[in-house]
């Protein structure tokens, strides 16, 4: 099927991969633009055409691979199995590669069907859905592995290794995360020397959560390697393609998790492993740059299954609600579970409208959205969580035990929270790249700036850059927007000022000690997250207008109306925690925090009975 798939127009597959090559960033950022009070609107507005207008041809495809696997579904996606088992078996991976589910990222060139981020999106979301543990495995092989190959790859590495990856001969993974430094690229304690000839190189180091890895024959990994800049060796972090058959390669074993238990994390372990030479990826010393784009399409890709997760769970609990009844009624009927729904359908609507932009800037060579990827994966891992959570609470008993689906799909959802940045760092990510640019005139707080983004790990890629901030934008949306939506967008433009002047007053106030203010940093950040979500959501809302039939998109502005109210709540909210009376607060939290440290944990004497 995959070949089936894989016949298509050839013009259009090469200039889409041309526009998936990776390269600075020249565009204007949302995101850096709100910081600093003013909006570039041409980055969501208008917004995107669907696939079918933008690529029938793709859109054709997509909807064979959904097809399919909803077919698979009804036959070997099993995920109360999967589950129980804690693996996929290899007979559902041999029918999601002969089904093209391997080949998503490949490039056509190469026996893949080469997908545009937003086919990879749609497609992605579809597979989250059908179980979240072959999301994993396929989000590994295809955005991760795979990924890296295709856009780094040299054409004989590329040859050598993609066309057996399309056809799912083997399996690939990305080995990154170490035990003591995470996922930071940056300082990782891997090494990698040169052999005498300079044939090989030679690598030691210790891998831990790397999905694929015990079954995987291809394998991206990261190693520090000595590199001479300006008459002066520097460790630099490198990246390679290795195999489990290059002798010094060792799994340790597999762990056991709390969700996605059907995908596989392994520990590996390389002792005097020896890699060809010609095995290098990207470039002696280039594996920053190879880990941090990477890793930041990844972030897009989580949006896009936390979304079809929530989507999920929202349909699984509308329906429960309607057959459960208490009081002589379904649950559907009271007002709590209404709230419980229609607050989780909107902010839905939130995540599907940035998804929506976003995919379509990421098919775009002249943007990097690095930064709107960042708020749109906390909005929507955090969203995910919460609709499973509310799923278990409105199922009560049921949704606690098995065989019932729904204690699953809550274990399921915690780890994109974890996944691809933790959203406590990328919250950082947000609001020190947010306020690099009004901090410019402050030149302690500017030359401080820099140490935190190579700190942030793979997050500081993003600060090198470049992106522009202020120029170009006006505080406005200068665009044409539907009458109806007037009393939104002139909220937004309020919002954005407030935010300008929010962070010219934490810049000013903590000068260089706001880089350690991580409360008002985060509360920054929840500001911007709100506004690029609502702007979202104005956009995909005029663009249902635009047909002239509000009465058609009634339900549709409903979802709209709430989510803009609310989120203008949860703005307000943050901006008023930043106020000066905050402070009294903060420096309570920090007492107690310095108590339980001391204490190593709860240190009040026990208010009933004191233990001797």
């Amino acid at each position: 099927m995959a070949a089936r798939l894989a016949q298509r127009d050839d013009v259009t597959a090469s200039a889409r991969d041309a526009r998936a090559a990776p390269g600075p960033a020249h565009r204007a950022s949302f995101t850096r633009g709100i910081f600093a009070g003013v909006v570039h609107d041409g980055l969501l507005f208008p917004f995107p055409d669907s696939l079918d207008v933008r690529d029938p041809d793709e859109a054709r495809t997509v909807r064979k691979l959904i097809a399919r696997l909803e077919e698979l579904r009804g036959d070997l996606i099993d995920s109360e199995k999967f589950d129980e088992a804690e693996t996929i078996g290899d007979d559902v991976v041999a029918a999601l590669a002969e089904s093209g589910f391997l080949a998503l990222t490949i490039p056509r060139e190469y026996g893949g069907l080469g997908l545009s981020a937003t086919g990879y999106a749609r497609v992605f979301e579809a597979i989250s859905v059908a179980d979240a543990s072959v999301a994993v495995l396929v989000g590994v092989h295809c955005g991760l592995g795979s990924k890296a190959i295709a856009l780094y790859g040299t054409d004989e590495q590329k040859r050598r290794y993609l066309p057996a990856l399309a056809r799912g001969d083997t399996l690939a993974a990305y080995a990154l995360t170490e035990p003591e430094i995470g996922s930071d690229a940056q300082h990782i304690r891997s090494a990698a020397r040169p052999s005498t000839d300079g044939s090989e190189w030679v690598l030691d180091g210790h891998k831990i959560w790397i999905g694929n890895a015990h079954r995987a024959g291809v394998i991206v990994t990261f190693a520090q390697t000595p590199v001479r800049r300006k008459g002066v060796t520097e460790q630099r972090p490198t990246a390679f393609i290795i195999r489990p058959d290059m002798p010094g390669f060792k799994v340790l074993g597999t762990v056991r998790k709390l969700g996605v238990r059907g995908s596989t994390q392994a520990e590996l372990l390389y002792q005097n492993m020896r890699v060809p030479a010609d095995h290098v990826l990207g470039g002696v010393g280039r594996g920053f740059s190879v880990a941090v784009h990477v890793l930041n399409a990844g972030r897009l890709t989580l949006l896009a299954g936390c979304t079809g997760g929530a989507k999920s769970a929202l349909g699984e609990m509308a329906r429960y609600a309607e057959q459960r009844e208490q009081f002589g009624h379904p649950l559907a009927h009271f007002e709590i579970t209404q709230r419980k729904l229609s607050q989780l359908a909107s902010e839905i609507y939130a995540a599907d409208a940035m998804l929506g932009i976003l995919t379509s800037l990421a098919d775009r060579a002249d943007t990097d959205p690095s930064l709107e990827s960042a708020c749109a994966k906390v909005f929507a891992s955090d969203m995910v969580w919460r609709a499973t959570d509310e799923l278990v609470q409105v199922a009560g008993g049921r949704g606690y035990v098995k065989p019932f689906p729904y204690e699953r799909m809550l274990r399921d959802s915690r780890i994109n929270r974890i996944f691809e940045g933790a959203n406590e760092v990328l919250r950082l990510f947000i609001a020190l790249n947010g306020v690099e640019g009004p901090a410019g005139q402050l030149k302690e707080l500017g030359s401080a700036l820099r140490r935190p983004m190579r700190n942030l790990g793979l997050l500081g890629g993003y600060a090198a850059a470049r992106v522009r901030g202020a120029l170009g934008g006006t505080p406005t949306l200068d665009v044409e927007i539907h009458p109806r939506l007037a009393e939104h967008k002139r909220y937004f433009e309020r919002h954005v000022t407030e935010l300008k002047g929010a962070a010219e007053r934490a810049i000013m106030r903590h000068k260089a000690e706001l880089l350690d203010r991580q409360l008002v940093l985060e509360r920054l950040a929840n500001m911007a997250i709100e506004l690029f979500a609502t702007a979202a959501v104005i956009s995909r809302t005029h663009r249902l207008l635009s047909d002239g039939e509000e009465a058609a998109h009634a339900d549709a502005l409903a979802l709209c109306d709430l989510f803009c109210v609310l989120s203008g709540r949860r703005f307000r909210a943050a901006r008023n925690a930043l106020d000066n009376s905050e402070d009294d607060v903060d420096d309570a939290r920090r007492r107690a925090a310095a108590a339980v440290r001391a204490a190593e944990g709860y240190f009040v004497s026990d208010a009933v009975l004191e233990l001797d």
